[in-house]
């Protein structure tokens, strides 16, 4: 596994990420399987309302496979709905569900606020308030880096005029019809590690059309005795971007993270480059003010 470092912290370059992995038994299969492929980093979000069943899931299956709560990297998300004054308290609900007294990173997850209008200025004055709570509970150890997603350019540029303590990652959509150099660019510019999301696209029958099912990545897929998701994530890999693939079946657990023994060509990645269309398969945040 490649790690990928930035601010002091450490952490794997593909992890599992959890959006609708709900009830028990469903995580705690997930979990264990995973973490016997080797996945070390888990992405959940307080919206998933899956933490506690993650929690309760690494507090039996860790000792059962001779790990410890540090060998894991846990990220979890602020949701729209605990900005500002409720972060705080917010933070302390995440870490007693995931069983956890430090949790690795916290995003905000989504520059605006449930409630507010996407134009209302009370979105920025609140993404400050979120921000400084997340930096106090840094101070405090409840949380060991700082991280948002969904940031566009604007609400990066923003950010770096307020923080005190600068966030580790940005996590965003991206692949191969979003190539959004705008925000891998501010990253390494910065220092930042940016992790992508919806790598395989989504659920919807037609994104997966336009990705794992597109003429170009099934031709590479076959070229290297490889899975199109493969070919998917291993294109973002190799440029150093941080992936959380999320899936509940075995195979794909099991295949998703065996892209280490290959590496695409030069030919390869112009061909996939040339898909971008600037394309959101999921939500646009550019509409927040």
């Amino acid at each position: 596994m490649i790690y990928l470092t930035a601010n002091e912290i450490s952490m794997p370059i593909l992890g599992l990420g959890t959006y609708k992995i709900k009830s028990f038994d469903l995580c705690y299969n997930v979990v264990e399987n995973a973490l016997k492929y080797g996945y070390r980093m888990f992405d959940t979000a307080q919206v998933y309302k899956n933490e506690e069943d993650l929690g309760k899931s690494f507090e039996i299956i860790l000792p059962k496979l001779n790990l410890k709560r540090e060998d894991i990297f846990i990220i979890t998300k602020i949701a729209t709905y605990n900005h500002a004054d409720k972060c705080y308290e917010s933070i302390k609900k995440s870490m007693e569900n995931l069983r956890t007294k430090y949790i690795d990173m916290v995003l905000i997850h989504w520059p605006g606020v449930k409630g507010f209008k996407l134009d209302d200025k009370r979105n920025l004055e609140y993404r400050i308030k979120t921000y400084k709570e997340l930096e106090r509970a840094y101070t405090e150890g409840l949380i060991r880096s700082i991280g948002i997603s969904n940031y566009n350019l604007k609400h990066l540029e923003e950010l770096f005029t307020y923080c005190t303590i600068k966030p580790v990652l940005l996590q965003s959509e991206f692949h191969p019809l979003l190539i959004q150099n705008d925000l891998t660019n501010f990253c390494k510019k910065h220092g930042m590690i940016f992790q992508a999301y919806s790598s395989l696209g989504t659920s919807d029958a037609e994104s997966t059309k336009k990705l794992v099912d597109n003429e170009t990545i099934k031709n590479i897929a076959k070229k290297h005795g490889k899975t199109s998701a493969q070919i998917l994530l291993k294109w973002a890999v190799q440029q150093n971007i941080s992936v959380i693939p999320k899936s509940s079946q075995v195979s794909h657990l099991r295949d998703n993270i065996d892209i280490f023994d290959f590496n695409l060509d030069e030919q390869d990645v112009d061909l996939i480059n040339k898909l971008d269309r600037n394309l959101h398969l999921c939500w646009n945040p550019d509409t927040v003010l």
